[in-house]
């Protein structure tokens, strides 16, 4: 069985994906999200705790993404800040999570292959 690990998969996109990915395969997903204003733990419920599995953290925490991508065979990245015109007001979410945590899951996904 395949380990999956999905950031952002609390979100709209995510969450589907989580769902759908529970439906179609026997893969173990791990699901790691921030609960920010787009994130929702409900949008996962009903799924099962052998198979689904939630962590609460931020995608640009170096050594909490470096020991889930340890574990994974595949990496799907949905986290992102999306609500374009926040950012006006408040730019730095923005960086921190779409440019620096996806900068810090690829440096994890490099370092394990």
């Amino acid at each position: 069985m395949a380990q999956l690990l999905v950031t952002g998969g609390a979100g709209f996109i995510g969450s589907n994906f989580v769902h759908y990915a529970h439906q179609h395969t026997d893969h173990h997903i791990t699901v790691l999200d921030k609960l920010t204003y787009a994130g929702n733990q409900e949008s996962l419920a009903g799924l099962p705790e052998d198979r689904v599995s939630f962590v609460h953290g931020d995608v640009a925490d170096a050594e909490l993404v470096d020991k889930l991508v340890a574990s994974a065979d595949a990496v799907l990245h949905y986290a992102a800040e999306t609500h374009n015109d926040n950012s006006l007001d408040d730019p730095e979410p923005f960086l921190h999570t779409n440019l620096v945590g996806t900068f810090t899951l690829l440096e994890a996904v490099r370092k394990y292959g």
